[in-house]
């Protein structure tokens, strides 16, 4: 389907790291000119026989008013951070996962908290956030607590075709943001070593070859977005590795939801993983 009008979409649980969620999706809704949707997911009471009804049902209702709840205080949200914007709420019953998942068919983009309510410490990235960036249809931001607003856009290069969908949707940031781009790609295989053991030749023609490609894989990009100042960072390190520390001051940070060297049917690489878990501002996950 054309997502030419499609929404921005984000979804709130009565979390504090939901609500920095729907800043950040409200600012984008500002900035593309786009509508956004806040939906809040009530999951359906296990049923239940005789007097175990009444008690189901007045969990139902507990929870929608739950959910209503954090919806108003999502419209105050949007109203201070993004005053203007077209902004619908609603709640939806099933699964979140599911739900979401069925949403983002529909959605331009989706803006998701890294980890809501009934989280646990240490996990840094929840459940519902990690199933919705592996199987979206749209591209993804998990947001973090108290997220930069200022710094580059940093952008993961590997020469897949997921890979070139994150270009694209980078720079488009990046113009949207008014910020410079990072372009990042590793080389070498990731095996220091063997690398270092290589002829100094050998070494010059790969580093040579590695900055060809990235300058190709970014030439239509570059032709499309004038506006963004762009500068590569080249490297044998760990993709997870040149990632973070390019991304050290950034604002946002976009990949590919499966990479180079990404096994069949895992539809999240372990690259993404690690950068979702620890990075310290948004990440924009697209889909291939």
């Amino acid at each position: 389907m054309s997502r030419l009008n499609a929404p921005i979409v984000t979804a709130v649980d009565g979390s504090e790291l939901a609500l920095d969620g729907v800043r950040w999706a409200a600012l984008a809704a500002q900035r593309e000119n786009r509508p956004l949707r806040v939906v809040s997911v009530v999951e359906p009471p296990i049923l239940q026989y005789g007097s175990a009804i009444a008690m189901a049902q007045a969990y139902a209702d507990a929870s929608r008013a739950f959910a209503e709840g954090a919806l108003d205080i999502a419209r105050d949200v949007i109203g201070e951070a993004a005053p203007g914007v077209d902004a619908t709420v609603e709640i939806l019953d099933g699964r979140p996962a599911l739900v979401l998942r069925e949403l983002s068919s529909r959605a331009h983009l989706m803006v998701l908290g890294r980890r809501g309510l009934g989280g646990v410490t240490g996990l840094l990235l929840g459940s519902v956030s990690t199933d919705v960036v592996a199987h979206a249809d749209c591209p993804v931001v998990v947001v973090p607590e108290s997220p930069r607003t200022t710094g580059p856009v940093v952008v993961a290069v590997d020469g897949s075709p997921v890979s070139s969908a994150a270009i694209g949707a980078a720079f488009e940031q990046a113009s949207f943001l008014q910020a410079p781009l990072i372009a990042v790609h590793t080389y070498g295989g990731n095996a220091g070593a063997a690398y270092f053991d290589r002829l100094h030749d050998e070494r010059q023609q790969l580093t040579d070859e590695a900055h060809e490609a990235l300058g190709s894989q970014l030439a239509g990009a570059l032709g499309d977005y004038p506006d963004v100042s762009v500068t590569t960072a080249v490297t044998t390190e760990a993709p997870a590795t040149q990632i973070l520390e390019s991304a050290a001051d950034a604002q946002l940070i976009v990949m590919g939801s499966r990479g180079r060297g990404g096994f069949r049917g895992l539809l999240l690489g372990s690259t993404s993983q690690s950068v979702l878990q620890v990075a310290t501002c948004p990440v924009m996950v697209v889909p291939a």
